[in-house]
């Protein structure tokens, strides 16, 4: 397999990393929303070390792609899927944090080759591109086979703006007062169109989630599925974790300089960080259990 792989001339961007544990196995690792390819280099080494082979892959942000959540196509997925397929990897693995673990899972139910997920902070509903100034577009952050994927709407932005949005949270008597994003995804229209549909994957699953999530309600999301896959017997496995103190900083190694915007950082440093290295483990130990 080829370094490196560009939209222009493979159709989907990502670096590539064969590792030393299997040469059937292989984990498409991709990071959540404004992540540079530097920060997505950095936060995987920790399965590269460890002998994992790793397709890094960008979805949007990176050099040459979109900077923008809009009508990111799965096909990204699918084209890196038939790659590692046609150079003998016949067991993939697909990983994400916050947006990038909504995209895995989706793709998993749009790609039956994909038999692993590990989907950290994650939120089980496709929405629509968010915008502060001016009205939202409708655009879903998602599309396949050229056409939007069905999306949730944000309530409350289409009705007051982002910053009416932002005047009446703050006048709300909560004691979550630094979770304003949180609540786009707590009050937007949720449709069974656009649920990600968690029963169509053919994928052992690792669902974690921090309980007090300012970013967006990830461990709502998380027992919505553990639900969902229960009423349909889902056969593959399933394992959910959810740290009672912890943030949406899950899943990464970030500066110190990242945590000063996470209210759970500043409230639970020391937990923080024990839920970000027990995080890395429930991985290794799902990984180590995936046939």
């Amino acid at each position: 397999m080829k370094n490196f792989y560009s939209v222009k001339e493979d159709g989907f961007q990502a670096y590539w990393f064969e590792g030393t544990k299997s040469k059937e196995k292989a984990i498409i690792w991709m990071h959540g929303s404004g992540m540079n390819e530097k920060h997505c280099l950095a936060d995987s080494e920790y399965l590269r070390k460890a002998g994992y082979s790793v397709l890094v892959l960008g979805f949007y942000f990176w050099k040459g792609m979109s900077r923008k959540m809009r009508a990111i196509p799965v096909e990204y997925v699918e084209r890196a899927v038939a790659e590692l397929k046609r150079n003998s990897y016949t067991r993939i693995g697909i990983h994400g944090i916050s947006s990038g673990a909504a995209y895995a899972l989706l793709c998993a139910t749009l790609i039956p080759d994909i038999s692993l997920v590990l989907s950290i902070c994650p939120f089980d509903y496709v929405v629509e591109e968010p915008k502060i100034i001016g009205k939202p577009t409708g655009r879903s952050w998602f599309s396949y086979q050229g056409k939007d994927y069905p999306c949730s709407l944000f309530t409350s932005l289409r009705q007051k703006g982002f910053f009416g949005a932002l005047r009446a949270y703050k006048k709300q008597d909560t004691e979550h007062q630094n979770e304003f994003l949180r609540s786009f995804y707590e009050n937007a229209t949720l449709t069974e169109e656009s649920r990600i549909k968690v029963e169509n994957m053919k994928a052992d699953v690792l669902l974690v989630a921090p309980e007090r999530d300012n970013e967006w309600p990830s461990p709502v999301a998380v027992r919505r599925i553990k639900q969902k896959l229960s009423e349909t017997s889902y056969p593959y496995r399933v394992k959910v974790v959810i740290y009672p103190h912890a943030s949406h900083l899950l899943g990464t190694n970030p500066p110190e300089s990242w945590k000063k915007a996470f209210p759970a950082e500043k409230k639970w440093p020391v937990e923080c960080n024990e839920a970000r290295k027990d995080c890395f483990e429930q991985e290794f130990q799902f990984l180590k259990e995936w046939q």
